[in-house]
């Protein structure tokens, strides 16, 4: 490597210099008055030191006819000799010596009670002595640099220098830093170049220091040595014999220009060009061979001025930098390429240059690349060609907190080792790029792009992440082989597994074990041979557990409906595809052993057409070119949410081609460069054009670790949203206890994300947590429980409808009234949109159940009542039961929460005396075998009378899961005839068709239904409620349990009958109007649905139609006709 020439920054400049004349050297960051004088003695003519001349008692004027070297008076009209005399006295405060004779001290102890800066640098100093500086109470820059100072060459007074701030020590002949500088409490610039220095141990308790200059020296460690001067701002420590910069940097979180230049340095840690300060950073000429992969969300607010990597052996070109640098340097590398993707990146700041010379480049040419960057954009302008590009791969990365899933992509995407510590782990999802080129046979190398998510392994994110798990994607499960203990193979491996399985009934699976550094190779291969032999039997055991079910039901002489669609269901279940990998991989973060083999195996199971077709196809610049306007467009934006129309509309103009509008966002969707759920009812309407911004927007108010890192006192954000710290804090307490999350909390939750200053920014953001991703539902502001579960919705509150029924004839009397001021009415503003204040967030709120919801909901045991269930057998996907509770607050249902505890509420309907209970438990009992078809095993204990269901805690998580149960039951608050059964029903089954939309949307699901017998109260029936035709047709039923005849209206919803009063008025108003005319809709009062969505929508269809055609008679049953 040849060594390139770097100079100092100009901020080193003046500290360094030995020149005395240089005015940055002696009067930079002082305050003189125009009094004061900085002047220099000795007898310059006769070219030695000479005699010092006392200087007690003289004027300004006589000063000058002594043999001046130089003189400066700070603050004065000009500097001739003859200038006018000051009105006031002027101190002397600047002095540079010559030579150490008697009287040259002695004029240095007259000027004691003013000198603050003393410069004794370049007279061949061997040893300072007391008398040099003793007295100097006041001195605050000491020159001592080019001297021949050695260890033992200090006095003991030096520590009596109370007020120095400067200390130069460079070009000496020190070994070790002088011990008496933990004595000087205001050090704060220390120059310890060219010296003989091994070690700076003796700094760690100079803690003061601002800038620290130790170049050309012998260190080999500094960081770990400094890691408690948080103020220090200039770290200067070129040409040493330093190997590593650890991570420990981050603490030095004021640093703003470090040069690392001429050392030995082979990586640099991602914690480096993160430093919140950072201005300028110098690593030319070390030995770099890879720079970290940072993960860049959007344009960066603050951006680095400087970054010089020239003279290293980097043969990668790191993209990233371009994102946050002003000024890149990466002369005299190794690069060969400059990846097309990241220049069009730069599109929108051109403004910063980019050296590159000196590379063995192909593409673009040298020639090219010389020019500079803005040659590099317009070279890949010209042609689109170049741009060639192939689809990549999304690789989720998952596994049990602390499985080393971190180290392993961040070893994975650097190349180099990587340890995260206990306090780095993930919050939430972190996501990373890593640019590789597959090889393929007769074809050149094709770039692609694997984008990492890295998935925290603590239980409480598996609620929110379930939301990202839409295919195809590439799944890497973690384990620690240290920890690996077979007992506990399901909370290791089997509910990761269930939990990818339950949502598409497809997994893509490559398992990785880490820290085979700490095992003997023998007790590797042992663990890994094993967990994959459990894996593979995991996954023939689901598969034969479904193939049973089938056969169950396949056997029995009669096939109920609701029999037929769950074999249905099972059969498709048996659809699921696996890709296993062939092995598991030991893999090692510290010494990178496996790491490569990793990287092949996904690279092998890319290739395979059936699990990732679309894998390696080119892709049309067209597409390209949306998605760097998609990504610009996101950039721009604060709130980077488009629906989808707009997206369409945005995208159509600037490019055409709308028939490829949905194409082209599922192709940006699978390689994660925006998010478009396309499969998701809720969520499909939007497109997120910034993936990292709605993960942070998740992240800040739902994270495990919320009662350490959110805090008032260490976080100077929270404090510009006006919040005061009491109510601060008492937000954050509701939030931890209670589940309750007030408004002004999430603004500060939220001051990264969003503009809070703009209202309508977080009402978007609180309806899209509400509506879309349904973690949580509004309340009112103010209230206690059992009051203030429901918000006043804007025209949609029950009380609102019962004030428009009751006052109808007032507003008939007052028609007039209102025509009159029809035109007044039309200059008022539009009304003002809701506004939350306050949520409930189910996943927080683990609060018992209320002392006396038993002794309310036990009066309303002998009412008339219907319940369901919806059983588990094999895994619940944890959040199922939270997006219910929130699902069941929508105005829609035209329920009141009375109470709502950790895995229950408890409602009241608003239009109807029913009481409403949802509760999630879990059998743990041994099942009961029925003999009647339509009934299939179901314990009979847990969920009978006094249900443990309805009295277990919440229990069922992302480990626990089996068996789990969701349970629904609608009871009359009064006793009440039979024949309003119906009743029951209009309230339940609206709450029961939206759980089974939601049971949907999880593909390889196995799901359970029963309906509870009025008589034994056993869940003894086959839930039929999708199927209810055979059952509305009969009356009766028999309960295998009580061996009871139950009526079917408890079973199913009642089938819709027309009252013989109805249908006579049907037929006159058919004999009004006709045959040939047709009676109007509005005249026809279809009452409420309660069948089956798709045959009662059906049926009433018909029936609409054969009104409006004046066919009363069609809608008459025979007998009656």
């Amino acid at each position: 490597m040849t060594t390139k020439t770097k100079q100092n920054s100009d901020i080193f400049r003046g500290f360094m210099r030995p020149d005395s004349s240089h005015p940055k050297s002696l009067q930079e960051d002082d305050t003189v008055s125009a009094s004061e004088v900085s002047f220099s003695l000795s007898d310059s003519s006769s070219g030695s030191s000479g005699r010092s001349s006392r200087i007690s008692g003289m004027s300004t004027s006589s000063l000058f006819s002594l043999p001046l070297a130089h003189a400066g008076f700070q603050g004065a009209r000009h500097l001739h000799p003859q200038r006018l005399p000051s009105a006031k006295k002027e101190r002397t405060v600047s002095l540079r010596i010559l030579d150490t004779d008697e009287e040259t001290l002695m004029n240095i102890q007259v000027l004691r009670h003013s000198l603050k800066r003393l410069d004794m640098n370049s007279i061949h100093l061997t040893v300072l002595t007391s008398d040099m500086i003793a007295n100097l109470t006041k001195l605050e820059k000491l020159d001592l640099s080019f001297n021949e100072l050695a260890d033992d060459s200090f006095p003991d007074n030096l520590k009596e220098l109370e007020s120095l701030i400067e200390l130069k020590l460079n070009s000496n002949e020190l070994t070790k830093v002088p011990i008496d500088l933990k004595r000087l409490k205001h050090l704060s610039r220390l120059n310890l170049g060219w010296n003989r220095l091994d070690n700076i141990k003796s700094l760690e308790k100079v803690k003061r220091l601002h800038c620290l200059v130790i170049d050309n020296n012998n260190i080999t460690s500094v960081i770990k040595e400094i890691v408690n001067h948080k103020r220090l701002e200039i770290l200067q420590c070129n040409a040493n014999q330093i190997r590593e910069i650890p991570r420990e940097i981050r603490m030095l979180k004021n640093l703003k220009d470090i040069d690392i230049s001429n050392n030995q340095i082979t990586g640099l840690p991602p914690e480096l060009f993160q430093l919140p300060k950072l201005e300028a950073l110098n690593a030319s000429c070390n030995q770099i061979q890879r720079i970290p992969s940072l993960n860049i969300k959007g344009r960066v607010k603050r951006r680095i001025e400087t970054v010089d990597l020239s003279e290293n052996l980097l043969t990668k070109f790191p993209e990233h930098l371009l994102l946050m640098v002003d000024r890149v340097d990466l002369s005299g590398n190794r690069i060969k390429t400059i990846p097309a993707n990241v220049i069009k990146k730069m599109e929108w700041r051109t403004e910063q240059s980019l050296d590159i010379s000196d590379n063995p480049l192909s593409s673009p040419p040298a020639d090219v690349c010389d020019s500079g960057l803005r040659a590099i954009i317009q070279y890949f302008k010209e042609d689109h060609t170049r741009l060639k590009a192939y689809q990549g791969l999304k690789i989720l990365v998952m596994g049990t907190q602390g499985s080393g899933k971190t180290s392993l992509v961040q070893s994975l995407v650097d190349q180099q080792p990587r340890l995260t510590d206990t306090h780095e782990r993930t919050v939430g999802m972190e996501c990373f790029d890593m640019q590789v080129e597959i090889n393929e046979e007769d074809c050149d190398p094709k770039p692609v792009l694997y984008t990492f998510w890295d998935m925290s392994g603590h239980p409480f994110y598996i609620t929110t992440h379930y939301t990202f798990l839409e295919q195809p994607f590439l799944a890497m499960l973690t384990f620690n082989m240290v920890e690996y203990n077979a007992k506990e193979f399901y909370s290791t491996f089997g509910a990761w597994l269930d939990w990818l399985i339950a949502k598409s009934n497809k997994l893509s699976l490559l398992v990785v074990g880490t820290h085979m550094d700490k095992l003997k190779p023998s007790k590797v291969v042992g663990i890994c041979k094993e967990v994959h032999s459990n894996i593979t039997s995991f996954l023939a055991e689901h598969r034969e557990n479904i193939t049973k079910e089938v056969n169950k039901i396949a056997e029995r002489p009669q096939i109920s409906p609701s029999m037929t669609d769950q074999m249905k269901k099972n059969r498709e279940l048996l659809k699921l595809r696996v890709t296993f990998h062939e092995r598991v991989i030991p893999t090692s973060s510290a010494d990178m052993r496996g790491v490569s083999e990793v990287q092949k195996a996904i690279e092998s199971m890319t290739e395979s057409r059936e699990c990732f077709p679309n894998i390696l196809r080119t892709i049309p610049s067209l597409w390209l070119d949306v998605e760097g306007y998609a990504e610009d467009r996101g950039n721009e934006m604060q709130y980077p949410v488009m629906t989808w129309q707009k997206f369409e509309d945005e995208v159509t103009e600037k490019f055409g081609m709308k028939h490829l509008i949905v194409s082209i966002a599922t192709y940006l969707h699978e390689i994660g460069k925006l998010m478009w759920f396309s499969s998701d009812p809720l969520l499909r309407e939007f497109i997120f054009l910034r993936p990292s911004w709605i993960i942070d927007l998740i992240r800040a108010p739902f994270r495990h670790d919320l009662q350490e890192s959110v805090d008032f006192s260490n976080d100077d954000y929270h404090r510009q949203t006006g919040v005061p710290q009491f109510k601060f804090d008492r937000f954050k307490r509701e939030l931890l206890q209670e589940g309750i999350l007030d408004r002004e909390f999430l603004k500060c939750l939220w001051l990264s994300c969003i503009d809070i200053e703009s209202a309508q920014e977080v009402n978007d953001a609180i309806l899209l947590l509400m509506d879309k991703l349904e973690l949580a539902y509004p309340i009112r502001k103010n209230g206690k429980e059992g009051q203030w579960m429901n918000p006043d919705y804007p025209e949609t509150s029950p009380e609102k409808d019962k004030d428009k029924v009751n006052n109808k004839d007032k507003d008939k009397d007052n028609k007039d009234k209102d025509k009159d001021n029809k035109d007044k009415d039309k200059t008022k503003s539009p009304p003002k949109p809701f506004v939350v204040h306050r949520l409930i967030v189910p996943i927080y709120r683990q609060i018992p159940e209320h002392e006396h919801f038993q002794e309310e909901w036990e009066m309303m045991e002998d009412h008339h009542r219907v319940a369901v269930m919806f059983k588990f057998p094999h895994y619940m996907p944890p959040g199922l039961f939270e997006r219910i509770t929130v699902r069941a607050h929508k105005p829609k249902f035209n329920l009141n929460f009375l109470r709502h505890w950790s895995n229950g509420i408890y409602a009241r309907h608003n239009d109807k005396a029913v009481r409403l209970l949802c509760v999630m438990g879990r059998d743990t009992t041994a099942h009961v075998h029925s003999q009647n078809e339509n009934e299939l095993p179901i314990d009979a204990g847990s969920s009978g009378k006094g249900s443990d269901v309805r009295n277990s805690k919440a229990s069922v998580g992302f480990e626990s899961g089996r068996n789990a149960e969701i349970r629904l039951e609608a009871r009359f608050e009064e006793a009440c005839d039979e024949e309003k059964v119906a009743q029951l029903w209009q309230v339940l089954l609206p709450l029961i068709q939206d759980v089974e939309a939601l049971l949907q949307q999880s593909l390889g699901l196995r799901v359970e239904r029963y309906t509870q017998c009025p008589s034994c109260r056993q869940m003894a029936f086959l839930g039929e409620w999708l199927t209810p035709k055979e059952f509305q047709t009969a009356d009766l039923k028999t309960c295998d349990f009580c061996q009871k005849s139950v009526s079917t209206k408890y079973l199913v919803q009642p089938k819709e009958k027309k009252s013989a009063q109805e249908l006579m008025k049907l037929m006159r108003l058919a004999g009004r109007f006709g045959p040939k005319k047709k009676m109007p809709l509005r005249m026809f009062k279809t009452p409420p649905s309660v069948g089956n969505i798709k045959s009662s929508s059906e049926t009433c269809q018909g029936e609409n139609n054969n009104i409006a055609n004046g066919n009363v008679a069609a809608l008459v049953p025979a007998e009656v006709t």
